[in-house]
């Protein structure tokens, strides 16, 4: 009894399938041009999550490398360097603090432009414009703010010339903002082609159902449940979703696959690969979820519809 039962529901799954298998081939240039508006939908939903990760990850690197320079004024003396020094270092946001003279200042001029020697060789030790500096790391990237705006103030106004963090904090916040608004454009953008997705699966479902509407009332006669019914339009659903996800995927993945490294060169992330292989299988995994849940539930929903109008008639 056991294995008949099996058997039968074997048989019955077979049915199913090779029901759905001939609707999709059916309605083949139907169900090519659903496929590919999916497919659309994915791979733009995808590249908007991977530059909202990768932006992400470019703010928080660059954030973690602001450092906070004060330039000195040349006419403050030792005494009034090291009693400013003292006062900064007991800042509990300070975790460290190093004092660049101006023969200091002038040895990194000359590395960072070691090829050029042109260049390098502008400001020579007997006249050197380059200002002493103090170079100050935080415990944590935010407290930069808090120990820049302890410094600006006027009481520190006759000893600091400059203090870099404002040049450097614009760039952040802008990239910030930049991050949030492609943040914004993606969502919209996604939201706008999942829309039409849904629209379009959801009417070739039901094109499909009333252009079969003969063979479901046959089958609705000879005693057929619901759930038979539904089963085959429910499979075909999930294969556009399915399809779809699958060549969003190779797509994807190949964008991604040769633009990393132009954009590891250009945001200066050398770990960016590794850091992002985890979001990566995340995103297309991602896909084939989203692509077979849309399926699944526009073919219930049509179906459901017509069900519906039916028995109210």
């Amino acid at each position: 009894m056991q294995s008949t039962g099996l058997s039968n529901f074997m048989i019955m799954v077979g049915r199913i399938f090779k029901m759905s298998i001939l609707s999709f081939w059916r309605n083949r240039l139907l169900s090519l041009a659903t496929t590919v508006i999916i497919v659309l939908a994915l791979f733009i939903i995808s590249v908007f999550s991977l530059t909202i990760i990768v932006a992400n990850k470019a703010a928080s690197a660059l954030r973690d490398k602001v450092d906070l320079t004060v330039y000195l004024k040349d006419a403050d003396t030792l005494d009034q360097v090291d009693t400013l020094e003292e006062i900064v270092k007991s800042r509990p946001e300070v975790k460290s603090l190093k004092f660049l003279s101006k023969d200091d200042a002038l040895a990194v001029w000359q590395q960072s432009h070691a090829d050029n020697s042109d260049i390098a060789n502008v400001i020579s030790a007997t006249d050197n414009p380059l200002p002493r500096s103090f170079e100050i790391q935080t415990v944590s990237p935010e407290q930069i703010e808090t120990v820049a705006n302890f410094l600006d103030n006027q009481d520190y106004a006759s000893l600091i010339q400059e203090i870099s963090y404002k040049r450097t904090k614009d760039i952040v916040d802008r990239l910030v903002r930049i991050t949030g608004f492609i943040s914004t454009l993606g969502l919209t953008l996604s939201l706008i082609f999942m829309l039409v997705s849904v629209l379009i699966v959801y009417n070739t479902l039901r094109l499909t159902i009333y252009s079969r509407s003969d063979e479901i009332e046959i089958m609705k006669l000879v005693g057929a449940s619901d759930s038979y019914v539904r089963a085959p339009f429910m499979i075909e659903g999930m294969a556009f979703g399915f399809i779809g996800a699958i060549i969003s995927s190779i797509i994807f993945y190949t964008v991604y696959h040769f633009s990393l490294p132009p954009a590891e060169n250009y945001l200066g992330i050398a770990d960016l690969s590794s850091s992002l292989s985890k979001s990566l299988w995340l995103i297309i995994a991602s896909q084939f979820v989203i692509g077979l849940v849309m399926g699944a539930l526009c073919s219930l929903v049509a179906m459901r519809q017509y069900l519906f109008g039916k028995n109210k008639k």
